[in-house]
């Protein structure tokens, strides 16, 4: 028996071997992409490629390409390598412009394999490639131009004032509070209500339905990243195995809450100035009130107008509301935070900003519009981080 157990040891470890130098020869065979076509590239190593920090979870996805980016200095372009795929990086601005511009048509796609029956948040304009992206973009172009923005102004104006008030009762009370968590709370309130129409009150309650399930994608968004890549590098597995990126916890609950939301619009007739309204015309008229038309791309780039009759089914509805959340709560928190850092650290810049703001507010007879907004240029830079104090000058 104990013979028996040795020789299936030994089989074993013979067939791994085998299946590592085989991996090997493949990943030889396949990094010779770059070489083969004299461009530059970033010398890899295996099993990784260039993505060693990340795929290890070492350093988080911005500073690994940024990393990249730097190791190309003095190229135009560059390649390198997703453990056997070769990558592409764009380093010269006019060339980045036309891949952005004039080219864009033939680089839309990201690169991730999705299912959208078994997966149907995926199902939106970040995940979709070929026609289905192309259609959708050319949908949801007109949702946001300056005109439907602006239209949504009130909806983070009310919010605002809300936290304004949040924040004054805490300062009379001469309470330490943790700004990440109230603005994230804010930019949660403001997303929940222009993008599914609900009123979350996430500021008055950080422990609302909504905040939590807000809290649960982000905790799970490592996991999240290994699969996706996998799905960018081994999409027959990802399909074979049925691996998830979102949970089903959390993926029922925003259909479940989009499905909630438009049937109450419509068997009552209601309507509200905000992102979902946008997504119910698209559903049912295939676009968006503005003159009857909606957009088409031409080969240029460019948006020409051009009726069109297809309509968005609930899950592909719920997907764009969902995308809509994630691109705009964390990063839209993270910036406002470190914002409101800077000016703590530099009096002389936080000054000069509320001296921009009252004279505005001034002419604009106290009232924050988005108008008087567009006119705040110093904020902008603020925002964009654009300023310098005068004490580091």
């Amino acid at each position: 028996m104990g013979l028996l157990f040795g020789t299936a040891l030994l089989d074993v470890g013979a067939l791994v071997a085998c299946l590592i130098a085989a991996l090997y020869v493949y990943f030889k065979m396949s990094i010779s992409y770059w070489k083969e076509r004299n461009a530059p590239f970033i010398n890899p190593t295996f099993p990784f490629g260039n993505i060693r920090d990340l795929m290890l979870l070492s350093k988080p996805i911005g500073h690994s390409f940024a990393e990249i980016y730097r190791k190309l200095d003095g190229e135009k372009y560059g390649g390198f390598y997703t453990f056997a795929k070769p990558g592409f990086i764009f380093r010269d601005p006019e060339i980045i412009k036309s891949v952005l511009v004039k080219d864009f048509s033939s680089f839309q796609d990201r690169g991730f394999f999705i299912d959208e029956e078994f997966e149907p948040l995926l199902g939106n304009l970040f995940f979709l490639r070929g026609d289905k992206w192309r259609n959708l973009r050319v949908k949801l172009t007109p949702t946001f131009t300056s005109g439907k923005m602006k239209m949504m102004f009130q909806t983070l104006v009310d919010c605002g004032h809300e936290l304004g008030t949040i924040l004054e009762e805490t300062a009379n009370k001469g309470e330490i509070i943790e700004i990440k968590d109230i603005l994230a709370r804010y930019t949660t309130d403001i997303i929940s209500s222009c993008a599914f129409g609900i009123q979350c009150n996430c500021l008055e309650n950080p422990d609302a339905e909504f905040r939590q399930w807000g809290r649960k994608i982000f905790k799970s968004s490592a996991l999240s990243m290994i699969i996706l890549s996998l799905s960018a590098l081994a999409p027959s597995l990802v399909a074979f195995l049925k691996l998830r990126s979102i949970d089903p916890d959390v993926s029922n609950f925003f259909r479940r809450m989009v499905k909630d939301t438009v049937n109450f619009r419509e068997n009552n007739n209601f309507q509200r100035n905000d992102f979902m309204q946008l997504l119910i015309q698209i559903k049912n008229k295939g676009k968006v009130d503005e003159d009857n038309k909606s957009f088409e791309e031409n080969d240029n780039g460019t948006i020409e107008n051009k009726a069109g009759e297809d309509g968005l089914s609930i899950d592909s509805l719920a997907a764009q509301a969902f995308v809509f959340f994630l691109a705009g709560f964390e990063t839209s928190s993270t910036t406002t935070t470190f914002c409101m850092y800077e000016l703590s650290l530099h009096q002389d810049i936080q000054e000069r900003l509320r001296e921009e703001i009252d004279v505005v507010l001034k002419k604009h007879e106290g009232k924050i519009t988005y108008e008087a907004i567009q006119e705040m240029e110093y904020l902008d830079k603020v925002v964009s981080g654009k300023v310098y104090s005068c004490k580091n000058v």
